[in-house]
């Protein structure tokens, strides 16, 4: 969290000064910085959003308000209003049966105009306004555009009148032809149609948007139905019918498209046609093992046997078992049917049935990697089997190179780092909600500098995830139980020796500094000149491994000696907040802050 967030939010508590709080920059207020303020702060937050969302909306309709302010308050108001229609929208369940079909109706319509599309096939029907590129060569020549008239003639210029309406695309090119020879020697005809009719279909019952639609010719009843948004819920795609003239011309099961891939469309719409799709018959759910588990439309009458044909038949989870079972509801009992598979044909299903089909799968294990870098002979990705070890992994990887430090070695896991995240979003709050119910006791006074020091030793955190475990072949030989199991998406890295130690912190002057195995810890803190005023009374010793040590300063003057210094360590002296700026609570919040020293070292550690 940055200074400027940490000091208003607390000024804000310390005074109740609404003005301050209502300055605040809304950027500020991210779901992260909200989340680890106590309740009562993110309620009076929630509070003044709900407030000024409705000045804004008040503002929105004010007559004297510029059109331009206006625009701009319009598109966050349905920016809004988008956020909350999605998070209002139920998530859908994977393991929720659809209806079968709906699936083909699912893309928005952008327009309903018609798509022309000149390139159809020979048994396309000619009809009143088609257009025509017509080419003459020989005796007479020309190119020409000519339309089919309302009395279902071409006119040819200079040649005359052909007769073609209701002839196929194939045909109307021949019957063009003769008539050209007849009429004229010499000369010959290329014919191309350049442009589809339009035609108007209603389209009527369990359909998302019935009405009149303007379509291209040639169009066919799937297409109609798609611009007109799909079968309805109460609609059915087992019974479509198609009207000219007051009779049905033809009906549509789409089930013969959607499910064999069929398309057995016998007529060609045409202007005036009516499409017309009556409602559902009744509903079964057909789940487990079966290739395309759905809620499938039946006609009264099919069987189990067609259902099951309908949804693709048996999967491979099926194979070994030999029955079915049908839940069969009726106005006052509830039934299960076991049914043999070879008698699915002679059960015919009955509305409220459901089908279960019996399943067995096998649970696919996704292959585990661990990543292994650094001073070892070949670095790199590898694929682990179950419970493997990290040794086995460091053998398989050619072994640590010379000059590797195996002390040093570290283990970083997603599983401690998000441990390592909780922790610190519960101690954030923590800490928070301490100085907040602090504030105002008699001899409490907390200035600025002391909320700034705080703010950046609070959110100043490094998570690695490492995990303290023995790298040592030798060691973990004699001992097995020291050998770690291996995760997915482990990471470990293993360094070259460096012969230094770290000391950061309020140390006089801060440095790295080389190691010496004859030197104590009281040594290299002279080193740096000592430690300051500013300095708690512990210093942290992080070990290379992880491990990490706390001592009293006077104990460590004294007795020096007898702490381990190694290559790689990190001395850390941590700040003493209560001698900057008048914060009291020092003792208090003591503990906090040497916890978080290890954080800003970037060697945080959970055991394994």
């Amino acid at each position: 969290m940055s200074r400027l967030k940490f000091l208003l939010l607390t000024f804000f508590l310390a005074f109740n000064s609404s003005p301050i709080f209502a300055q605040m920059d809304e950027s500020i207020l991210t779901p992260e910085f909200l989340e680890g303020l106590p309740p009562s702060v993110r309620d009076q937050i929630a509070g003044k959003n709900k407030a000024q969302q409705e000045e804004e909306l008040e503002t929105l309709f004010r007559t004297d308000t510029s059109i331009q302010s206006n625009k701009k308050i319009l598109e966050t108001l349905k920016r809004q209003l988008f956020e909350l229609e999605s998070r209002m929208k139920p998530q859908d369940n994977i393991s929720e049966l659809k209806r079968f079909g709906d699936v083909f109706f699912s893309s928005l319509q952008s327009s309903f105009m018609p798509i022309n599309v000149p390139n159809m096939i020979g048994e396309y029907i000619v009809d009143v306004g088609d257009t025509f590129n017509l080419i003459l060569t020989g005796m007479a020549q020309g190119t020409y555009e000519i339309m089919v008239q309302r009395d279902g003639s071409l006119i040819l210029p200079e040649i005359g009148k052909v007769y073609v309406a209701g002839n196929t695309l194939e045909n109307v090119d021949k019957i063009v032809t003769e008539f050209v020879n007849l009429s004229s020697l010499g000369v010959t005809t290329f014919l191309n149609l350049s442009k589809v009719r339009d035609m108007q279909i209603l389209i009527l019952g369990g359909v998302v948007s019935p009405g009149i639609y303007t379509l291209s010719g040639g169009s066919n009843v799937l297409g109609a139905l798609n611009v007109s948004g799909g079968i309805a819920p109460n609609g059915s795609y087992r019974k479509i019918d198609i009207k000219r003239n007051g009779e049905v011309i033809e009906s549509v099961d789409l089930y013969d498209t959607f499910v064999f891939g069929e398309t057995p469309f016998k007529s060609s719409l045409r202007s005036g046609d009516i499409i017309f799709v009556h409602p559902v018959s009744f509903l079964v759910p057909i789940s487990g093992g079966i290739n395309n588990p759905a809620i499938y439309e039946i006609i009264r009458g099919e069987t189990l046997s067609q259902a099951l044909n309908f949804a693709g038949g048996f999967s491979e989870g099926f194979a070994g078992y030999s029955n079915l079972t049908v839940n069969r509801f009726d106005l006052q009992n509830q039934m299960m049917i076991d049914i043999d598979v070879t008698g699915s044909s002679d059960l015919i299903l009955q509305p409220r049935d459901s089908v279960l089909v019996p399943s067995y799968k096998n649970s696919v294990d996704f292959t585990k990697t661990v990543t292994i870098n650094g001073m070892v002979e070949r670095p790199g990705t590898y694929h682990i089997s179950e419970n493997e070890k990290l040794s086995s992994l460091i053998k398989r990887a050619g072994g640590y190179k010379s000059g590797a430090y195996v002390y040093g070695s570290a283990l970083f896991r997603e599983t401690a780092l998000k441990k390592e995240k909780l922790y610190a979003q519960l101690n954030y709050s923590d800490t928070v909600n301490y100085i907040v119910s602090n504030i105002g006791k008699p001899n409490i006074n907390i200035n600025s500098s002391a909320i700034d020091l705080l703010s950046e030793e609070l959110r100043s955190r490094n998570y690695t995830g490492r995990i303290i475990t023995e790298f040592s072949l030798g060691k973990i030989s004699s001992d097995p139980s020291l050998d770690a199991s291996l995760e997915h998406n482990d990471k470990i890295f293993i360094p070259a020796l460096q012969k230094v130690v770290y000391l950061f912190g309020e140390f006089k002057n801060p440095s790295n500094v080389r190691y010496d195995s004859i030197l104590s810890i009281t040594d290299y803190i002279d080193m740096v000149g000592g430690v300051e005023d500013s300095a708690f009374n512990e210093i942290l010793i992080i070990d290379p491994d992880g491990r990490t040590h706390v001592y009293n300063q006077k104990n460590i003057f004294a007795f020096g000696t007898n702490v381990d210094i190694y290559p790689g360590s990190i001395i850390y002296a941590p700040r003493d907040i209560g001698k900057l700026g008048g914060l009291t609570y020092a003792s208090s919040l003591a503990p906090i802050l040497s916890s978080l020293a290890i954080s800003l070292a970037s060697l945080n550690s959970i055991s394994d």
